[in-house]
């Protein structure tokens, strides 16, 4: 399937449209879907990974990746859809001067790329399959006596951290754990792209994009927000260089009924390494998080992936006890 010069051209004056435009959009992402819709549409398939233009690699749980020839699929192509995306949203993008592009596609699916004099091949490109399964705590290896104590910590508005490595089911299982949040509690979830579903009436969802530079709130800004916002439970997505010093003020608000991810190896490097490299690299001083972190977080539950794409909780800290469950 070639693309459409015609069309193409539509496509790209779309760039020039302004934010009340941004419904009339989906049809022409629809459209230039259309070539990835059988991918997206494969409910075996966890990542679709673009290293350069031309291919596709598909991941299937136990089968690695396959790689997948689509001449059609060029770099204009991907550069358009980018433009296509990113004015859906609301957001910025250009190969030059704004050259990463985080959103979410139609279905839920998690889309980021890079492209520009950054990248070698000039793209860089993956959609993080998102499939609503109906998981339980079994299914991640947990049994009766560690659900009751993640659930009586959730509904008592305790701070919960889900570390783990990249693609290791943090959101999912976060998603998960929600579901044990009680109805009648009023929730504030802010994220950098929109992943987590919120089962509960009394809720409202903030986005602080990762692509604009300067944006006109910020997370120290956005969190002080919230906190004046009568929250009982404050979700946040994942823990980043960008919030997580301001993170660090919210466990310190006298404020209880908290949760994100992070990336980390284990429960214990989730405290006392990641979190404090994220506030390093932010420009902060990190002295003291450590101890401030075990104080202030009631758990920490730690995710892994094995070589058959299963997920599993492999761990749980209790900070304040400083008690490790091995699961």
């Amino acid at each position: 399937m070639g693309v459409n010069l015609i069309a193409l051209g539509e496509v790209i004056l779309l760039r020039f449209w302004t934010s009340h435009n941004m419904a009339l959009l989906r049809p022409t992402i629809d459209a230039w879907l259309a070539p990835l819709i059988s991918y997206l549409k494969d409910e075996d398939l966890m990542e679709c990974s673009i290293i350069k233009p031309g291919e596709l690699r598909l991941e299937k749980a136990g089968q690695g990746f396959l790689t997948i020839s689509t001449p059609e699929l060029d770099l204009q192509y991907w550069e358009t859809l980018c433009h296509v995306l990113a004015n859906h949203w609301g957001l910025s993008f250009d190969p030059i001067t704004q050259p990463r592009l985080s959103v979410m596609l139609p279905g839920g699916h998690r889309f980021e790329a890079m492209m520009g004099a950054n990248v070698e091949s000039k793209l860089s490109a993956s959609i993080r399959m998102r499939r609503y399964l109906k998981l339980s705590f079994e299914d991640y290896g947990l049994n009766l006596e560690h659900e009751n104590m993640i659930t009586s910590l959730i509904e008592e508005g305790a701070n919960i951290l889900i570390s783990g490595g990249t693609s290791s089911g943090k959101t999912t299982f976060m998603n998960r754990l929600l579901q044990a949040i009680p109805h009648k509690r009023r929730i504030l979830v802010l994220e950098d792209t929109r992943e987590l579903n919120i089962p509960h009436e009394n809720h409202v969802h903030y986005v602080v994009s990762r692509n604009e530079k300067n944006p006109t709130l910020d997370y120290p800004q956005m969190i002080d927000h919230l906190m004046r916002s009568r929250p009982d439970i404050i979700l946040m997505g994942e823990l980043s260089m960008a919030n997580a010093y301001p993170i660090l003020r919210l466990l310190n608000s006298g404020h209880a009924g908290f949760m994100c991810t992070l990336h980390a190896n284990s429960c214990d490097a989730a405290l006392s390494w990641a979190i404090p490299q994220n506030i390093a690299f932010s420009g902060h001083e990190p002295k003291g998080v450590k101890e401030f972190l075990y104080e202030a977080v009631d758990l920490v539950i730690q995710l892994h992936r094995n070589d058959q794409g299963k997920r599993y909780v492999g761990e749980l800290l209790f900070p304040k006890t400083q008690k490790l469950i091995k699961v």
